[in-house]
């Protein structure tokens, strides 16, 4: 459903369902990537289940593209979504007012070159209308629809949804939560 970080027998199961273009999965990130360091694979397993708002213009291309670098890694995808939320004010819906789909694809192609560090095929923006990969991508869509979830970052805790944590939450208000859970 997502792209994990940490031990799926770990205690402690965070699930963060974000969206690439949404400012407060990005205000949320750094977050995320403190608490999978401080608490390490053995105690807590996080798992980014990627969503897609519908006023995110964006978002759509850019996680079939995610998915389509990670090719199921999850350190690539965890990596990739960090280099995108870098740059995230260049793929908002304010920079893209008048922006066409083709502009898109060519700033993903410069993404994924810079990410990758090699030349990307030209043909990505058919690679990302491919059946398969568009079944991938709506996978953790399906997923948090399924969840309830409306709105991002919204986080679940061992199946629970953690509704007193926010993008405002910093690592310890996360500790303050957890450590309960690890204590027990």
């Amino acid at each position: 459903m997502g792209y994990r970080r940490g031990r799926c027998e770990a205690p402690v199961q965070v699930t963060a369902f974000v969206d690439i273009e949404c400012p407060f999965s990005k205000k949320a990130w750094s977050t995320l990537l403190a608490l999978s360091d401080h608490y390490g694979a053995e105690k807590v397993g996080i798992t980014v289940c990627p969503t897609v708002l519908c006023d995110h213009r964006q978002s759509w291309d850019l996680l079939r593209a995610a998915v389509w670098l990670a090719h199921g890694d999850a350190t690539t995808f965890w990596n990739f979504l960090t280099f995108l939320y870098e740059r995230q004010e260049k793929f908002a819906n304010e920079a893209f007012d008048d922006q066409t789909r083709q502009d898109l694809y060519q700033m993903i192609e410069g993404f994924i070159a810079e990410f990758t560090g090699k030349p990307v095929d030209p043909n990505l923006g058919d690679r990302l209308t491919q059946e398969a990969l568009i079944t991938a991508a709506k996978e953790p869509v399906r997923f948090a629809i399924s969840q309830g979830v409306w709105s991002t970052p919204t986080f679940f805790i061992n199946g629970g949804e953690a509704d007193q944590l926010s993008s405002s939450s910093h690592l310890k208000d996360w500790q303050e939560v957890l450590d309960a859970l690890l204590d027990r």
